[in-house]
């Protein structure tokens, strides 16, 4: 019987990590720049477009605090890395992040608007 509880616990463990993860997307808050980064849990997708050129890159999140920023007065932060292993930083009100390093050289917009999906 002490097992079936264990085994219960333990999935009601996995099922309540898998439905923590959070869902975040970025969209540019810079008039004419098409450009938008989604992320579920730690991974996700950028994709933007630069000239006639249109690009997509898995991005990795390598450091987060959009989730604990909501009211605490201190800015969130937000580092992804990009599949080449370039890092984007971002920071700012958790609504509104701005790019502090790596979203220039890469053509990306630094203003970006965010919701939590």
């Amino acid at each position: 019987m002490n097992r079936m509880y264990i085994a219960a616990l333990s999935c009601l463990a996995c099922l309540t990590a898998a439905c923590s993860q959070e869902s975040w997307h970025l969209v540019s808050g810079e008039k004419g720049d098409a450009a938008e980064i989604r992320i579920d849990g730690d991974e996700g997708e950028a994709n933007w477009s630069w000239g006639p050129d249109n690009f997509t890159v898995e991005v990795t999140v390598v450091k987060s605090t959009l989730g604990n920023a909501s009211g605490t007065g201190k800015p969130a932060q937000l580092v992804l890395a990009l599949a080449d292993g370039t890092h984007l930083e971002f920071s700012g009100p958790r609504s509104a992040l701005v790019c502090q390093h790596g979203c220039e050289s890469l053509h990306l917009p630094n203003a970006w608007l965010v919701r939590n999906d």
